[in-house]
């Protein structure tokens, strides 16, 4: 009994370790798009900033500058950053992989506001991504999930909040364009279980 409650604790240590690391690797890459061309120095208190300022359960030890160091030797295995010689020191830099991750966390950051009074329409989401983008189609239908969407038929999704920039932003990003439509509706047709769901008053 004690060696599986042992087992557990050390299960949750290296679970806890392993999202700090993502953690600090998300604010990196988030420092890099926004700041370019940064040393370690520079780089460390902007981190430290970032992790407090979206509440993440990630601090950095008393030396950050070297876990900054560990955090980019990482990336730079994944291919997530390259190292750049300048007078004399070395800079990381985002690759294209890199910048992709950046305009991923972007997209994954985003959240609809929502209004003290609901204007009584419906934001109503359309695609038609080809089976051949199959990966594309799956991160459409995550990120739209992830922000509150309701799933009213396969590849129609509902949302009672004012959310064109959002979804603008992601076509722009995904380069789908056409692929995905956005429309507002005043009315659909039996929508108890979409009220139901965001909590709307049911008529």
């Amino acid at each position: 009994m004690a060696k599986d409650k042992k087992s557990k604790i050390l299960l949750e240590h290296v679970v806890r370790k392993r999202a700090r690391r993502g953690s600090i690797e998300r604010a990196l890459i988030g420092t890099l798009a926004l700041g370019g061309i940064l040393t370690i120095g520079i780089m460390a208190p902007k981190v430290l900033s970032l992790l407090k300022k979206q509440h993440i359960d990630a601090v950095l030890p008393l030396n950050p500058k070297q876990r900054l160091r560990e955090t980019l030797s990482r990336m730079k295995r994944k291919g997530l950053v390259s190292f750049e010689e300048r007078g004399g020191k070395r800079y990381p830099i985002l690759t294209k992989k890199g910048v992709a991750q950046a305009e991923i966390l972007k997209i994954s950051g985003l959240s609809i506001d929502k209004p003290r009074r609901w204007d009584m329409r419906w934001r109503i989401v359309i695609f038609d991504i080809p089976h051949t983008r199959r990966a594309q189609r799956d991160r459409v239908r995550g990120i739209l999930k992830r922000l509150g969407f309701y799933q009213l038929q396969r590849s129609v999704w509902v949302h009672p909040y004012d959310c064109e920039e959002i979804v603008a932003l992601l076509k722009l990003d995904m380069r789908i364009r056409t692929d995905v439509r956005y429309i507002i509706a005043d009315a659909i047709e039996y929508d108890r279980p979409l009220r139901q769901h965001f909590d709307l008053p049911v008529v």
